[in-house]
């Protein structure tokens, strides 16, 4: 089979796996790629960015990085593809470095050098005997035991380690946004309504008891919805979970119930204005705080503004922000918030904290110690977000927790 014909099959596997996402524009940039090396085309970036993500030709790449950041982030997903496929054949695509060509790259093939001198093969045995040595330990000793995945290797983390293997049952909490209806004065449904302070029909309760007036304007509707970044990230998260062998359970943020909070971990995925029963809890000793619109946070110390461009319109490429938080929970329990201002902001989040390179950064840049097994920290990303998917991030704040004072005497008592 030609080197063409062998790209083509394999955009094929690699677009029907799913693993270059749901959205379509890895798909286009792959099969454009493949287009132009089947045609021994190498395609400019300027050409990348009209034919692929319909820039006119007046786009700079001097002053838009939009190509070199897809294309880097391509490589890694067909590096992470390659990395968990199995493949006996040993081929796999592979765009060149400081290129933009997709070309085919083969295993190396055995040479047997017949001119090698005696010590070459002294040298060539010994080698080979401690290979020979290494595999009959590992099998004798260690057969049993399966290589590590990355999903695996993210779960031996810090980060996951304690929340992963204690005895508490692991409920994920998924930041849904609860929904109610404004009524017109025919008693109709006139539009639906979210607000920030009613997260639950529990919530719309309390609203009525405390001003029953509002039961003729208002109609809980028992609707919700989730954010489309929330069901990605959720991918990655459960596959690190399902390392383990604890009992777990998915619920809403507003089906979350008080109790849950001391009889379970939690692991939180949503962004962070849906954070609802958990908002006091994250925040109570951050070093970070909640704009009044839910799209922004605000650094404590310095003032400084994170604010999140998503929805902005005639805005391409713009800036979301994803938090990582974890801390003991009121009864030895653990629990682990990741949160972003908008999609980008919690789809990085989630991959950053299952990837273990990514785990490795967030390791120095808090310098984790879990001796007493009350690890407590916040980070924050800066993430660049284009069409609600994140293309680069870099982490930008880090803290310790104080713990103690999420819970007040309850923890502090222990």
């Amino acid at each position: 089979m030609g080197s063409s014909n062998i790209i083509t099959e394999e955009v094929k596997k690699l677009i029907e796996s799913g693993a270059l996402g749901r959205s379509h524009v890895y798909e286009r940039l792959l099969s454009y790629l493949a287009q132009c090396s089947e045609k021994s085309q190498r395609p400019r970036e300027i050409d990348i960015a009209i034919d692929v993500f319909d820039k006119t030709e007046g786009f700079d790449p001097n002053q838009d990085s939009l190509v070199r950041v897809y294309v880097h982030n391509l490589r890694q997903k067909l590096d992470k593809y390659y990395a968990e496929e199995s493949r006996k054949d040993g081929q796999r695509l592979r765009v060149a470095k400081g290129q933009y060509r997709l070309d085919v790259v083969f295993p190396e093939p055995y040479k047997n050098h017949s001119g090698i001198n005696e010590m070459q093969k002294i040298g060539i045995g010994f080698i080979a005997g401690l290979i020979v040595f290494s595999s009959a330990m590992y099998f004798l000793f260690d057969w049993n035991r399966p290589l590590p995945s990355i999903y695996q290797q993210a779960a031996e983390s810090p980060v996951w380690e304690d929340i992963l293997g204690d005895d508490f049952p692991l409920l994920v909490v998924v930041g849904d946004y609860y929904i109610f209806g404004e009524l017109d004065e025919f008693g109709r449904v006139r539009r639906l309504l979210r607000e920030f302070d009613i997260n639950s029909s529990n919530d719309l309760d309390d609203l009525f008891f405390s001003e029953p007036g509002l039961q003729e304007n208002y109609l809980d509707l028992d609707l919700t919805y989730l954010p489309q970044g929330t069901a990605f990230a959720l991918k990655d998260l459960l596959r690190v979970v399902y390392t383990s062998n604890k009992e777990v359970r998915v619920t809403t943020m507003s089906e979350l119930r008080v109790a849950d909070l001391k009889s379970h971990d939690i692991l939180y995925v949503g962004y962070i204005s849906a954070l609802g029963t958990l908002m006091d809890f994250v925040f109570a000793s951050s070093g970070l705080s909640v704009g009044e619109s839910f799209d922004e946070l605000i650094n404590n110390a310095s003032g400084e503004y994170y604010a999140s461009g998503a929805g902005i319109p005639e805005e391409s490429n713009y800036q979301d922000y994803g938090l990582v938080s974890t801390f003991p929970g009121p009864d030895g329990n653990r629990f682990l918030i990741i949160a972003g201002t908008r999609d980008s902001g919690v789809m990085h989040t989630a991959e950053a904290i299952t990837t273990r390179t990514d785990i490795a950064v967030l390791e120095r840049a808090v310098a984790l110690d879990n001796k007493d097994g009350n690890m407590a920290f916040e980070a924050l990303y800066e993430v660049t977000g284009f069409d609600r998917m994140n293309l680069d991030a870099m982490l930008i704040y880090s803290s310790p927790l104080q713990y103690r004072e999420i819970w007040g005497g309850e923890l502090a008592a222990r």
